[in-house]
């Protein structure tokens, strides 16, 4: 699990797909009391998800008028308030933060006593309510966001250290917050629409992304771990210099460099330092293999996975990308050797650096690769390297017989979604 244990969102722009909604309603409550008014959509965008009282301040409007064109506006959503929406993914990616244990919460600009109608319209929107132990709203704190105090309020009701906390914003309001209170910060870019670039710790692209950042595995901050970390860097080293280097007394050194990392690596990896030696100390520049996974899918929604003999754990088709052979094409071949079924690639589901997800950690540093396949013909042949063959529906996963090493839980929950989604967004770290 990532070092984040309590997952602060923002409910417009994040969670809730209301941008369109809140606009036009915007526009045509303005004309109502500013016909000649012209707003730009750069303006819109900039009092786009702070409270209403202080975005019809920046437009211009005065205290006396803003109570009256608060209702006026909120009257308008009401009407519009079935076209609200949950962004693509919110649902199964909260389930299964909740099922990992995270904390969550929303820390939103809408006032407590807000209803802008529909199931979305509330304060806690109705789909999300399983999901969050908690709502921060405008009016809790003296100073909403941009100010830091419903962040504060939130570690101040629940105990929780700053370096715990992730919030998750579609604004530079949402952004300002997070920065004064310290606490990190992760631009939702489905729901951003500045145009000046923000500088934060994370961009993500969708709400598997969150999941993605959230569920990577501990990070191991043992001695023997950080030696592995060096030897990895020193046997690159010697394996960048024996490339380009031309003096034989050089190569002397670089041998030695891999002699060293290899001996140091013994220390962390299960594993004979010849071993080590053989699979690190290769040719040319170092960089890590790619790992090919096959999602394949039967009508019924149900994931194919085999039975793999050397470990007695079930997994999805792939290996190692052979040379010669494209990402593709050597999916396609790994299908054909483990489960003996013909199947053309469909779309990349997602590109993750192994040691961030899968154990135990390799010797070697490895991008993984999932990519959908459509399937074809073949009956499953016992063969050197699988047992057996089947298709698993998602809530049917063999969690305890589950090759974790190659394909985790959360891997295999991502490439359901994505199975599920026309228009899934890679996941790339």
């Amino acid at each position: 699990m990532s070092k984040y244990k309590h997952l602060l969102f923002d409910v417009d722009g994040t969670l809730v797909d209301s941008y369109d909604v809140n606009n036009a309603c915007m526009l045509e409550m303005l004309k109502l009391y500013s016909p000649e008014r012209q707003v730009t959509t750069d303006e819109l965008n900039t009092i786009f998800g702070i409270p209403g009282l202080d975005a019809l301040r920046m437009l211009g409007a005065s205290d006396e008028q803003i109570p009256e064109m608060l209702q006026q506006w909120e009257a308008l959503i009401r009407t519009h308030a079935q076209e609200f929406k949950l962004f693509p993914h919110v649902i199964p990616v909260l389930e299964l933060l909740k099922e990992r244990g995270f904390h969550m919460a929303l820390v939103t600009s809408r006032s407590r006593d807000c209803n802008m109608g529909g199931p979305l319209g509330k304060v806690l929107p109705e789909p999300v309510r399983p999901f969050m132990e908690r709502v921060i709203c405008a009016d809790d704190t003296k100073r909403p966001k941009p100010y830091p105090d419903p962040l504060l309020l939130y570690m101040e009701q629940t105990g929780a250290r700053r370096e715990e906390i992730l919030f998750i914003g579609d604004a530079a309001t949402d952004l300002q917050a997070a920065r004064s209170a310290g606490v990190d910060f992760a631009l939702a870019l489905w729901g951003y629409h500045g145009k000046d670039f923000l500088y934060c710790d994370h961009y993500l692209k969708s709400m598997w992304e969150v999941a993605n950042l959230c569920t990577q595995k501990d990070k191991d901050e043992s001695f023997a771990a950080q030696l592995h970390v060096w030897a990895r860097e020193i046997n690159a080293i010697g394996q960048i210099g024996l490339a380009y280097c031309k003096d034989r007394f050089d190569r002397e050194r670089y041998e030695r460099l891999q002699d060293i990392a290899a001996q140091m690596a013994a220390c962390y990896v299960d594993e004979q330092v010849e071993i080590i030696k053989k699979n690190w100390c290769t040719e040319g520049y170092k960089t890590p293999q790619i790992d090919t996974r096959a999602a394949i899918f039967d009508d019924q929604g149900r994931i194919l996975m085999v039975k793999e003999k050397l470990s007695g754990k079930w997994n999805i088709p792939g290996g190692w990308c052979d040379e010669n052979l494209s990402l593709i094409e050597n999916v396609v071949k790994e299908v054909r050797e483990e489960a003996n079924m013909d199947v053309y690639g469909v779309r990349l589901i997602a590109v993750q650096e192994r040691s961030r997800h899968n154990v135990p950690d390799s010797i070697m540093g490895c991008l993984k690769t999932f990519i959908e396949c459509r399937m074809g013909p073949g009956e499953f042949v016992d063969n050197i390297e699988t047992s057996e063959r089947r298709f698993f529906a998602e809530d049917e996963i063999p969690l305890d017989e589950l090759r974790i090493s190659t394909c985790t839980y959360e891997q295999l929950k991502m490439c359901f979604a994505c199975h599920r989604d026309p228009h899934w967004q890679t996941v790339v770290e």
